[in-house]
C-alpha cells in the first residue's frame, strides 16, 4: 500500500489515474525488495500509458498460501513476440519511448530476480494497443526468511 500511495502524486501530476484495493496482508519477506518490485511495475505502467488518459490499477489478492499483486494499465500494450524477452537484462520493447521517458532495460530483470528469490512467480499478459497486466505472486511464508518480522502490508489497526 505504501508503494502505491508514494506514487500517487507523480501519477496525478501526469493526470494518470492510479487506483488500488490495497489491503493489509501478513507475510514474511524482505519488504524493501517486494516494494521495489511493485514500485518498478507501477513506474513502468506510468511510462506505458498516455498522460492525461492513463489508468493504472493495482489489484492485491490474498490466497491461502500466497499473495498475488497485479499492476494493470490501459497503455500501449506489448506485442506478443516481445513478451518472452521482457524479463531479460537490458531488454526494452520500445527504445525510443524509454529514452524519452527514462529506463535502462534492467527493471523487469531485477523484479524477476527478486520474485524468484522469494519463491514466487512473475508474468505478463498484454495485447498491443490494449494495455498490459504484470502479475506476481509470493508465498506468505518463505521458509528461508520465515524468521524475519512481518513486513509488506503488516496487519495494523490504522491501515486503509
Amino acid at each position: 500500500e505504501e508503494s502505491v500511495k508514494a506514487l500517487v502524486p507523480q501519477a496525478e501530476k501526469n493526470k494518470i489515474t492510479l487506483s488500488h484495493n490495497a489491503e493489509s496482508f501478513e507475510i514474511f519477506h524482505d519488504a524493501a525488495r517486494v516494494k521495489q518490485v511493485l514500485t518498478n511495475l507501477i513506474k513502468n505502467a506510468m511510462i506505458a500509458v498516455d498522460p492525461e488518459r492513463g489508468e493504472i490499477k493495482v489489484i492485491m489478492e490474498e490466497h491461502p498460501r500466497e499473495i498475488q499483486i497485479c499492476v494493470k494499465d490501459n497503455g500501449m500494450g506489448i506485442p506478443k513476440e516481445k513478451q518472452k524477452d521482457l524479463f531479460k537484462k537490458f531488454y526494452q520493447v520500445d527504445t525510443t519511448l524509454t529514452r524519452e521517458r527514462g529506463g535502462s532495460g534492467l527493471g523487469l530483470a531485477i523484479c524477476k530476480g527478486i520474485i524468484d528469490n522469494h519463491g514466487g512467480k512473475i508474468s505478463v499478459e498484454s495485447e498491443e494497443g490494449k494495455g498490459a497486466a504484470f502479475t506476481f505472486t509470493i508465498p506468505k511464508n518463505a521458509p528461508e526468511i520465515a524468521q524475519r518480522k512481518p513486513t509488506l502490508g503488516t496487519k495494523t489497526a490504522h491501515s486503509s
